[in-house]
């Protein structure tokens, strides 16, 4: 069989490296990675994606989706749900999976020459995975990589700073920018751009058809809390408001460690666990509110997802969240806690 050629084979190559990305159709998992790189096909990129192996999900190997050429490459059991730092937390072996998946992007950029690479998450996929790499690279910061950077001491947080020298520099929100200067320097702060990633909604049901096809009474009072069930998320703060409004439905979509615990405390919600992707949009159409207690996020997808269907949305500051409800009447943010 002949192997695919690489991204230094084709003029206006893309290549994205990324942590996060949907193993099949349907999958969550890096939608927004998965938005860009299709995006930049239509637009008559030749895009490749390196992107981590999940196991017992999406084996090591070449596919190509969607008109795109996604390379996944082996990396233990560090990545998958629900997230790489959460899984290497509960078993810091399976940072030598994303040792081996960093060391294999790295031989892959080489190998082909990649000439323009987007990195997406600054650890590992901009440093140490692009560092010293020449081509042109821009790097998108997210959020959950930020928050691992600014846990680093003093001097990796400089390494990383400096190995960003040249690179074009996104955050998928102001607030972001901001924690990137206070963690990586002013200077880059001052030369990245705010661009939150893109949303794919389409296709989407409307509200009246979300709930006959999830058998939500039209007349239902429905309230969600969407994502994945860790800590920092918040779910039980989130629950424990959505429950002080009597006669509503509350449904949780999405799966995590919390979620044994967060049943128990809220045995009048009903828990689906981790949907794909089309499914949990449904249930976001034919929501009333969704309830987001996060306080760490960049640019919350799911807070966008809800508002772009026209679901209300209670949530706490987060992000750029409070800028965005100055002009969404639709977006409640709370200044107090919940």
């Amino acid at each position: 069989m002949t192997e695919p050629a690489g991204p230094g084979s084709h003029q206006g190559h893309v290549t994205l490296v990324t942590t996060s990305y949907p193993t099949q159709p349907g999958d969550p998992s890096g939608h927004f990675v998965a938005a860009e790189a299709r995006a930049l096909a239509r637009a008559g990129c030749d895009v490749t994606v390196l992107a981590p192996s999940v196991r017992g999900r999406r084996p090591p190997g070449v596919e190509r989706r969607d008109g795109v050429e996604v390379r996944w490459l082996a990396a233990g059991d560090a990545f998958g749900a629900p997230g790489a730092w959460v899984r290497i937390r509960e078993r810091p072996v399976r940072v030598l999976g994303a040792a081996r998946f960093a060391l294999a992007a790295r031989h892959e950029l080489a190998r082909f020459g990649a000439t323009r690479v987007i990195a997406h998450f600054l650890v590992p996929s901009a440093w140490p995975v692009t560092s010293g790499l020449r081509a042109s690279l821009e790097v998108v910061v997210h959020g959950t990589d930020l928050a691992l950077v600014e846990a680093l001491p003093q001097a990796m947080r400089r390494a990383i700073a400096k190995s960003l020298n040249g690179a074009a520099i996104r955050c998928v929100s102001a607030e972001l920018r901001q924690r990137l200067g206070r963690a990586l320097g002013a200077q880059l702060a001052e030369r990245a751009r705010v661009e939150p990633s893109p949303l794919e909604l389409d296709p989407v049901l409307d509200r009246q058809a979300a709930r006959v096809a999830l058998g939500i009474a039209p007349d239902a009072r429905l309230v969600v809390v969407v994502g994945r069930l860790v800590a920092s998320k918040r779910a039980r703060v989130a629950l424990s408001a959505a429950g002080l409004v009597p006669g509503t439905h509350l449904v949780v979509v999405g799966d995590g460690p919390e979620r044994a615990r967060l049943e128990r405390a809220f045995p009048e919600a009903r828990f689906l666990g981790a949907v794909e992707r089309p499914r949990a949009l449904a249930w976001l159409s034919a929501a009333d509110v969704l309830v987001s207690a996060s306080e760490r996020e960049g640019a919350p997808s799911v807070v966008r997802e809800a508002r772009a269907l026209g679901t209300r949305v209670v949530a706490l500051p987060a992000g750029d969240l409070e800028t965005w409800s100055r002009a969404d009447r639709g977006l409640t943010v709370l200044s107090g806690a919940l």
